[in-house]
């Protein structure tokens, strides 16, 4: 008989005994169907001139060739045995170096080893103090500045992805929320979290990887237009921290140097005079803050700064791209979702 797509196609072998059965089906494509869906199923066999409209779903099918059996007419049985696919090769991820940043109040970097927290690229970063930080969610100014955050820090991070990531064609996985150390899952708008066995979860299985969001994508948070549209922010998981040079192995995806830092005192001087005031100074650094293309100036204005304090690191760094799929994981979410500050 012909091939059914995906098995070999085999004669009757000595393998097989008739007292042993699993199921039955009608036809070759619904024994196909069937023995696919049974990791167990090894092959089936399928009735001819005996039993034309049986399949016989099997786990013991594993001779290496063809062979009749004895007594027995090929004209009655063929045995059609499952395709073990190849393991595919392990495709080694490339080593990538970028710029995070960090916003935090002064002496909060030193307090705790940099890991289970979030981050972002500057974009993202200066989205965040613009919006949360020294306004009102851009309703006003905000003072004093909220968490006393005053100063930016830069890191340069060196990544590499585990092999079961690459796998899976990602370099990052999702972007989790920390707070005070905790990984509170994915949170969506309402502060409506996916709980901590999301986070394991995923770690369990990829190993401690990166994770990303961008902006654009509107997922998870925020799920709105913003005038930060190349922003993006990270997860940094400390288990996945290690020193040196990163070899993709699930506890060793990610390592940094401390690459700088900025007062926020230092970008408002660069444009004094505004409506932007907190403690007897006022700046227009923060000016139109709904607006892409003084956001861009924004960014620009720090990129410089750093530049310039720091001529022993590059200028800039290409981020890379954030290639975490959220359709592909989470087309049927199921995870709970609830607030955990409240």
């Amino acid at each position: 008989p012909a091939a059914a797509r995906g098995y070999s196609c085999w004669a009757s072998s000595d393998a097989v005994t008739d007292n042993v059965w699993q199921g039955d089906a009608h036809g070759v494509s619904q024994c196909m169907q069937a023995c696919s869906n049974d990791a167990s199923c090894s092959g089936f066999i399928l009735g001819q001139a005996a039993h034309p409209d049986v399949c016989w779903l099997r786990n013991d099918i594993n001779l290496a060739k063809c062979r009749r059996t004895p007594g027995r007419s090929l004209a009655f049985y063929n045995v059609y045995v499952k395709k073990v696919p190849p393991v595919p090769a392990v495709v080694d991820a490339p080593l990538q170096e970028f710029y995070m940043y960090r916003a935090t109040a002064v002496g909060e970097m030193g307090k705790y080893p940099l890991g289970q927290v979030n981050t972002g690229n500057l974009d993202g970063v200066i989205w965040y103090l613009m919006n949360e930080i020294v306004t009102e969610y851009s309703a006003g100014p905000r003072c004093p500045r909220r968490f006393n955050i005053s100063e930016i820090h830069r890191f340069k991070i060196k990544m590499k992805a585990t092999p079961e990531l690459i796998a899976q064609g990602m370099h990052f996985g999702p972007r989790w929320a920390y707070d005070q150390g905790k990984c509170e899952g994915r949170c969506f708008t309402g502060n409506m979290c996916t709980g901590e066995a999301d986070c394991a979860d995923f770690y369990n299985r990829f190993g401690f990887v990166l994770g990303c969001n961008r902006f654009v994508d509107k997922y998870p948070w925020p799920d709105t237009n913003t005038p930060a549209p190349d922003g993006v922010w990270y997860s940094l998981p400390l288990e996945g921290r290690c020193d040196g040079i990163p070899t993709g192995e699930k506890d060793c995806t990610w390592s940094y140097e401390a690459a700088g830092t900025v007062a926020l005192e230092e970008l408002e001087s660069l444009s004094p005079e505004g409506k932007n005031c907190c403690n007897g100074r006022c700046t227009h650094f923060w000016h139109d803050v709904t607006a892409p293309t003084a956001t861009s100036w924004r960014v620009e204005v720090a990129l410089h700064v750093f530049k310039t304090k720091y001529p022993e690191f590059p200028g800039l760094l290409e981020d890379p791209p954030c290639d975490f799929a959220p359709q592909k994981w989470y087309t049927q979410d199921t995870w709970f979702r609830h607030d955990p500050w409240h």
